[in-house]
């Protein structure tokens, strides 16, 4: 049985350098692009041990594919590379998801705690393909980036995951918690010609 032997402490990495704030032009009602920071969802990188292929297909079955995020009940299983997924789930205490996981994939998989490591931001809007083309080179237009795709990519020179996650019809970016400020400000300069919202 695993147990969690702390709790880290897990706050806004906007607090203190970013507010909430909206840029419209005269008689413009809705902002081009919105960006939100997206807060209380847990996260846990997933990595499937070497040689243990048969025994996480018997656990978890054969739905997680490359650059897609797939759906399990409360739990959304993103894509992160050969071998590895980012788990994210909402509504739970700082580390137990990873507790969880840890129990239910012990032995299979090794499970690192990322909830205090990433932010995650929400965007969506009409204009938001536009803004988003300036800083990142994959073609996200909805025909080729259809809901349930994911990739890493960068962005202004960061590492950035980015999906369209099954239920939404926003883009949601998780990024190092160290370089969230940056790219909210980067995000926020590319779309200012659109207009747009920020709410962290």
């Amino acid at each position: 049985m695993t147990e969690l032997i702390f709790k880290p402490v897990i706050d806004s990495p906007f607090l203190r350098h970013l507010e909430d704030a909206q840029v419209l032009l005269p008689g413009q009602t809705l902002p081009g692009v919105v960006i939100k920071a997206i807060h209380g969802r847990s996260l846990a990188l997933v990595t499937r041990r070497q040689n243990m292929k048969l025994q996480w297909g018997e656990l978890i079955g054969p739905a997680l594919v490359t650059n897609t995020v797939v759906a399990r009940g409360a739990r959304n299983w993103h894509w992160y590379g050969p071998g590895s997924w980012l788990v994210c789930a909402s509504g739970l205490e700082a580390g137990e998801l990873a507790v969880e996981l840890e129990t239910q994939l012990g032995g299979v998989a090794s499970v690192v705690e990322l909830s205090h490591a990433r932010s995650i931001l929400s965007l969506s809007g009409p204009q938001v393909l536009s803004a988003l083309a300036k800083l990142c080179s994959l073609d996200l237009h909805p025909k080729i980036f259809v809901v349930g795709s994911c990739a890493n990519t960068t962005m202004h020179h960061m590492t950035v995951h980015i999906a369209r996650v099954p239920g939404r019809d926003d883009f949601e970016l998780h990024v190092m918690r160290g370089f969230a400020v940056s790219l909210c400000e980067a995000l926020i300069s590319a779309s200012t010609e659109y207009c747009y919202r920020f709410e962290c």
